[in-house]
């Protein structure tokens, strides 16, 4: 299983869903069929035997009807137990990207003022992610036990932080530098985030089918959820008793999310066109992942304008958007 100690956690978003079933529970019940629509031993043992790390984790989340629907299909033939593997690990690395995603727009919002002023220190920084951390928590806390569907929605919508704080957009006109957490910066050999191709297709190919992804989604929100603010606890030097293992079957070769780099390791030039879309290369290549403060060099070359966009949107990395919109969780 790729998550240590899923019932005693002390990061942060501990405590935010109930505490997750065995994995030996789990794969027991998968291959014996217990809970199953089907009689075929063959069928559910391929599916038993395929689910590992990320996917068993993610199964161990889905109701029993997702379960029984997920066997069906391998028991039907229409899809493979490698293929579900596949698919429910892409779903789980999306729930865990997405929150950090999240993450960071919420921490970007709530503390615009340390990204704007150089004197910001890499522990100021730190404690502004505990803060971030603590409150997502509770919200997560609040999603579980709301009573309504407004209640649902409105602390769903405040979870996504899709609003933007007007300083983060104001004029930085006179500004040669920009503060950054290095928490935050992209790393596309992280397995645990980047999903490849494969996983991707396979996802498709399951959606394809009719199982419904919003209702597995919110399954393995909670576990996204956890596993983001470990990994950004890791990355930052906060501490966490929560560790999310490294995916060994990740190849960067086949990743959907990919770096902007040229053969040589040499900074390429997009192959997109615009300044926003140029200065955000430009800071995926001057930015990595870590707990300290990036202070990164504006480039005079670079617009106000340009500079406003590229901070809004972050770092943009070599991908198909279309194929990555389609994979997108709808909460």
């Amino acid at each position: 299983m790729n998550v240590s100690d899923t019932t005693s956690i002390s990061s942060p978003l501990a405590g935010s869903f109930g505490t997750s079933r065995s994995s030996a529970t789990a794969k027991t019940q998968a291959v014996s069929g217990g809970r199953a629509a089907t009689e075929d031993s063959v069928s559910l043992s391929e599916l038993g035997k395929s689910l590992r790390g990320e996917s068993l984790a993610a199964f161990e989340a889905l109701s029993d009807k997702q379960r029984s629907q997920l066997v069906s299909l391998v028991d039907s033939g229409k899809i493979s137990g490698e293929e579900v593997h596949d698919a429910l690990t892409q779903r789980l690395k999306q729930a865990r990207s997405s929150a950090v995603a999240a993450t960071a727009r919420m921490f970007n919002n709530d503390h615009a003022t340390l990204l704007r002023n150089d004197a910001t220190s890499a522990d100021d920084l730190r404690n502004a992610l505990g803060s971030t951390l603590t409150q997502r928590s509770s919200l997560m806390d609040k999603l579980a036990s709301a009573m309504s569907e407004g209640d649902l929605a409105a602390t769903s919508d405040t979870l996504a932080a899709r609003s933007l704080n007007p300083l983060l957009s104001a004029d930085r006109s006179g500004m040669s530098r920009l503060v950054m957490p290095g928490f935050f910066g992209m790393d596309f050999t992280d397995s645990r985030l980047n999903y490849t191709r494969k996983e991707g297709d396979a996802a498709y190919k399951l959606k394809s089918l009719g199982v419904d992804f919003d209702g597995i989604d919110n399954a393995l929100r909670g576990i996204g959820e956890k596993d983001a603010a470990a990994i950004l606890a890791e990355r930052a030097g906060l501490p966490s008793s929560r560790k999310v293992a490294k995916n060994s079957e990740f190849s960067l070769e086949d990743a959907v999310f990919k770096p902007l780099t040229a053969g040589s390791g040499q900074a390429a030039e997009p192959s997109f066109e615009g300044q926003a879309d140029r200065l955000r290369a430009f800071f995926q290549n001057a930015i990595s992942p870590g707990g300290g403060v990036q202070r990164v060099d504006i480039p005079p070359e670079f617009s106000t304008s340009a500079l406003r966009a590229a901070a809004v949107g972050g770092a943009q990395a070599n991908v198909d958007r279309d194929y990555v919109r389609g994979l997108l969780p709808r909460y």
